[in-house]
């Protein structure tokens, strides 16, 4: 039944009250697609304007935005000496990307005069390409680089082939290709020798690839810089700007689907941890449909002497928080012998209290004359709990197991509790562990780690919503 009737639709009340509600939508919609967009532009951003927590990021639409993106693609501080003439507040990316009207000024004032002049232009080409040689020919060991990250692990892989051949050489323990740093060989001042380690000869190896690659993709500069950026500032300026003059647009969309490549890799091509998931799902969302069903049908179909009291326990079991039951799930799993197995992970989930309460009570509703009706065909009561019962509560099966998918698929704490194996640990442990530990330097990367895994339970909710809201109506109307 319609809250306003025809006739009432057309009235002044009618419509304030329709307006209001429209209104109240449209806000509740924007709370929840604003977070959103923040989100999916923090994916995209860098340490240059990750802070700005915008739902768009101004590089798409800012030219000025976007070549001063491009600079920090190339220096992990703003580079004083290469741009002395900068503005004094400009002492860090966070703070240099707060002035949005100065970016402006400062990307025309450094890209207008080549613009303006092909012959500059070309000119500034050839001397940037010259330069970039120059540092080709140099000795590693008088550069500085301004590495990024995100290049470390495929470049390290590259090099080594495995973890254990690169600890081996280094002498150095590491779990995985991305917990590999060089913070403290790049705190070195150029020209000082290292210790005659490998790592040390690595870093130099990192140096020389930057140029190489440079000049190989058709660069005028590279991460790779001058020892003494203020004796070089004017090459390096000149060369920044024809980088971005050239390779703007193509350089920023590698820089914003970095993220999503690096943190592809560390959750879904190494290791076991989708698989692990794609496992852990299918058996919770199959023992959930199986033993729930099963107890609630169970529960309705037999009239036990203690139903009301067992229904109470198992709500019971739902006033506990997690925390509280974990220690003692745990010691129950360790004494089974259960650690480190699947089983640890799908058994202590099987059965919800309030799944078998649903259940129960959808089908006490149902016709007990189909029951009448089978029974004088001859059905038995497996065929009737398959044929008859089952079918006609797909609705509230689907929601089930939609919410044993999500506990499932996002559950991370005891997951990480019991299995203390990596080879055992699912996607959720390992955003856990990205976000805690490898990449919690860059938030940009976990930002893009979390819009990675967000994306199945969305393309669940997609395509099984009408199902999903046949189980939200169909009891409210019984």
């Amino acid at each position: 039944m319609a809250v306003l009737l025809d006739s009432e639709r057309r009235s002044a009340k009618a419509r304030v009250f329709v307006a209001l509600v429209y209104s109240v939508l449209a806000l509740g919609a924007a709370t929840m697609v604003y977070p959103f967009m923040v989100m999916i532009s923090a994916s995209l951003s860098s340490s240059y304007d990750y802070h700005r927590h915008s739902p768009v990021l101004s590089a798409f639409f800012d030219r000025g935005d976007r070549f001063m993106r491009s600079v920090a693609t190339h220096f992990r501080t703003f580079p004083r000496e290469v741009y002395p003439d900068a503005p004094k507040g400009w002492t860090t990316w966070t703070e240099v990307a707060k002035d949005r009207e100065g970016i402006r000024r400062f990307a025309e004032r450094e890209l207008s005069a080549l613009e303006s002049d092909p012959a500059r232009l070309a000119e500034a080409r050839e001397r940037s390409a010259k330069f970039l040689r120059s540092l080709a020919a140099a000795d590693p060991l008088g550069l500085s680089c301004h590495y990024d990250p995100r290049d470390l692990p495929g470049f390290v892989k590259r090099k080594y082939g495995t973890v254990e051949a690169m600890n081996a050489a280094w002498l150095v323990p590491h779990k995985s290709f991305f917990d590999v740093s060089f913070s403290a060989e790049a705190r070195m001042a150029p020209g000082r020798k290292g210790d005659g380690s490998e790592k040390f000869a690595t870093w130099l190896e990192l140096k020389k690839w930057y140029v190489d690659e440079a000049i190989a993709a058709g660069d005028s500069v590279s991460r790779t810089m001058p020892g003494s950026l203020a004796d070089h500032a004017e090459e390096v300026r000149t060369a920044l700007a024809v980088q971005f003059i050239d390779h703007g647009w193509r350089d920023f969309l590698r820089s914003a689907f970095a993220n999503y490549a690096l943190v592809g890799e560390y959750l879904f091509v190494r290791g076991r941890a989708f698989a692990n998931t794609l496992i852990l799902v299918l058996l919770s969302v199959l023992a959930s449909l199986t033993v729930n069903p099963l107890a609630a049908y169970a529960l309705s179909r037999f009239r036990l002497r203690h139903t009301e009291k067992i229904i109470l326990f198992m709500l019971a079991t739902m006033a506990f928080p997690a925390a509280v039951t974990a220690i003692p799930g745990f010691l129950l799993l360790r004494d089974l012998g259960l650690l480190n197995t699947f089983a640890a992970l799908v058994l202590p989930t099987v059965a919800s209290g309030m799944s078998i309460f649903i259940l129960k009570g959808f089908f006490d509703a149902l016709p007990r004359e189909l029951y009448e009706a089978a029974a004088i065909d001859g059905a038995s009561e497996w065929t009737v709990f398959r044929r008859v019962t089952l079918p006609m509560t797909t609705p509230i099966l689907a929601v089930n197991a939609l919410n044993s998918f999500i506990h499932a698929y996002s559950s991370w704490e005891w997951a990480f509790l019991v299995c203390h194996k990596e080879s055992h640990w699912t996607l959720a442990v390992w955003m856990y562990q990205m976000s805690a530990d490898t990449f919690a330097g860059q938030p940009w990367c976990v930002t893009a780690g979390f819009v990675l895994v967000s994306i199945p339970t969305a393309v669940v909710f997609l395509l099984c919503q009408k199902v999903i809201m046949r189980g939200i109506v169909l009891p409210s109307m019984k």
